[in-house]
């Protein structure tokens, strides 16, 4: 698990590190990510997403349900586990292409709540960024023993 890194000069933003998959959709929210954003178990969260963005939650409807009807997609809401455990809509994940074992990266902003991206897009637009500045994919791909899915 990555350490919790708070972005400079922007307070309120976090990366809590990579979480995996497990076989029927679930994840487990990190715990620094409960304790900052008041995530308890039994609680209801929106879940919430956009193809170029990820998936979002919010535990807090700050926002209201009309705006989180605003995004691309909205799943509904799931119950938060003992143990931090989410599970992702069957739906969410049949559209964002989440599968068992993948693994999903985990953010957060004060004002918007947690945010979920698989680690694959990312790591995807490294390398488009890499090869747009004179960098070659078969040089990333040798370092990434070939594990790169153009397809995403």
């Amino acid at each position: 698990m990555i350490k919790i890194t708070e972005f400079p000069g922007k307070k309120g933003n976090y990366f809590f590190g990579s979480v995996k998959v497990g076989e029927r959709g679930q994840i487990v929210i990190p715990l620094k990510a409960r304790e900052i954003f008041g995530i308890e178990a039994k609680d209801d969260v929106y879940i919430f997403g956009e193809l170029n963005k990820g998936l979002g939650l919010t535990k807090s409807l700050k926002i209201d349900t009309k705006e989180l009807e605003k995004h691309e997609y909205y799943f509904g809401t799931a119950k938060v586990g003992e143990k931090g455990q989410i599970v992702i809509p069957q739906d969410a994940r049949e559209t964002f292409k989440i599968n068992f074992g993948d693994l999903i990266l985990v953010f957060g902003d004060i004002e918007k709540g947690l945010g979920f991206m698989k680690s694959t897009k990312l790591k995807n637009f490294a390398v488009k960024l890499f090869q747009a500045f004179g960098g070659g994919l078969q040089d990333i791909q040798e370092n990434n023993r070939g594990d790169i899915n153009e397809e995403e």
